[in-house]
């Protein structure tokens, strides 16, 4: 992270502008490099004497400009004239920084297979067909693959019904664009993986948080939200809930379908992690053939550079999805697909799968043992822990700490439906450090931070 602090003299008008300004200023005369990553906003804050909402809005618009590109959980960083080699991975240029933000498998367990994959699809004389158009809805025999993967989480779905896209991401945005319509109102967890709200946006829908337990999404939250107006679908993720890990119970799930079937409500059932756990209950989209749609990818569970995801829907929706493909990208990239679907058929997607595992099981076991003591979620099989904060930290104040710190973890706030009070936790990713000591020290340096408080820098924004 530089030690930026921007000379603001020179430049009028609101605050938040002079300081785009000066960052614009200091990129053309060559002091960052692209990658770069900015100071916090608190930090920023703190040097300035603003505030750090004035921080926040000079940065939006930085990036507004294309100046930089903010990351949920890392930071803010340089783009310049062009991107950075990586937004998503860790920056090797600071390997002092542990970086517990993301979501993501294990490095290393699927490296040895890609070499061979990659030979063997070179050497087959079938391949030029990859290099032209596919059916929007992905090749036959991807869309079979994609079927035998559903079937390993009990979901028996034919391939006629199996739609292929570009990974989870993607299959959050065809299911929105083939249930809901521009100014309709999508139901989701209060807490949720944060890129549905960005995907809600460019789709014009109208996000309404519903309150969750341990358990997961209240059912009489959902029928509530039904009666109370014009809602059209929900998005929820009942297993590995992103990001407090709740495991919703098979009772619960049966609440919500019916809820759904007496309100008419179509649901999204993001199910990307169900494969990390040890016999997980039944889908919620089971419970639902005519109204559920089955998102899962294999970013979470092999590889995120993979970008395969899957779709599954009512057979009178096929057509709707496989128009959102065509509309978004035409089609899945037929070559990771064609990876994907053979390490499916000959059982390497189930090693890797296992792999990760048995390196998350291990890995969750020390952030027990470093963070057992605090108020932690980390169920069996998940990437992540949920850990709620003791008083008097807040989430916000505890992520910059942390990173001050040289550790990245994601507060809530991330993950919050529009300006709803959340509890203050921090989610931590047990899959990004590259090795089981790198993830030791930053969960090491949690702990610290949460027998030490906050300290005489808390709240000293003023």
């Amino acid at each position: 992270m530089t030690n930026w602090q921007p000379d603001l003299e020179g430049h009028s008008g609101p605050r938040y502008a002079a300081i785009a300004d000066a960052l614009a200023a200091d990129l053309a005369n060559g002091r960052f490099e692209p990658g770069d990553r900015l100071p916090t906003h608190r930090d920023l804050a703190w040097r300035l004497g603003v505030t750090v909402g004035t921080v926040s809005r000079a940065y939006a618009e930085a990036e507004r400009r294309g100046l930089v590109s903010g990351e949920v959980g890392r930071g803010t960083f340089v783009r310049g004239s062009q991107a950075p080699e990586s937004y998503f991975v860790h920056d090797e240029r600071d390997p002092a920084m542990i970086d517990l933000g993301l979501a993501l498998p294990p490095p290393g367990s699927c490296d040895r297979y890609l070499g061979p994959a990659l030979k063997a699809l070179a050497e087959d004389p079938r391949v030029a067909a990859l290099l032209t158009y596919q059916p929007g809805a992905g090749r036959t025999e991807h869309r079979a693959a994609g079927a035998a993967w559903l079937a390993r989480r009990g979901l028996q779905v034919p391939p006629e019904r199996v739609i292929v896209t570009n990974g989870g991401n993607h299959g959050i945005a065809v299911a929105l664009a083939a249930t809901t319509r521009p100014g309709d109102r999508l139901l989701i967890e209060r807490l949720s993986y944060a890129v549905i709200q960005p995907i809600a946006r460019m789709l014009g829908l109208r996000l309404e948080g519903l309150a969750a337990d341990e358990n997961g999404i209240l059912p009489e939250a959902v029928a509530a939200a039904c009666r109370a107006g014009d809602a059209r679908a929900l998005y929820c993720i009942p297993t590995l809930q992103n990001p407090t890990t709740s495991i919703m119970p098979e009772e619960r799930r049966h609440a919500i379908a019916e809820a759904a079937d007496r309100h008419d409500l179509a649901v999204l059932e993001d199910d990307t992690f169900a494969h990390l756990v040890d016999q997980a209950p039944p889908a919620l989209t089971s419970l639902l053939p005519e109204r559920g749609y089955y998102i899962t990818s294999l970013s979470k569970t092999l590889a995120p550079g993979l970008r395969v995801g899957y779709v599954a829907g009512p057979a009178r929706a096929i057509e709707n999805l496989t128009g959102a493909v065509r509309a978004t990208c035409m089609m899945a990239s037929p070559i990771p697909a064609e990876i994907a679907s053979r390490w499916i058929r000959d059982g390497t997607a189930v090693d890797i799968l296992e792999s990760n595992r048995r390196e998350l099981s291990a890995r969750r076991e020390h952030a027990l043992e470093i963070l057992g003591a605090w108020d932690m979620d980390c169920p069996p099989g998940s990437q992540y822990a949920w850990l709620r904060l003791p008083e008097p930290w807040r989430a916000a104040d505890f992520a910059a700490a942390a990173e001050r710190a040289n550790v990245l973890v994601v507060p809530a706030g991330h993950f919050a439906v529009g300006r709803q009070e959340v509890e203050h936790g921090v989610r931590i990713g047990l899959g990004p450090p590259r090795t089981r000591a790198d993830l030791k020290t930053g969960l090491i340096r949690l702990a610290e931070l949460l027998r030490d408080g906050p300290g005489q820098s808390f709240s000293t924004i003023v």
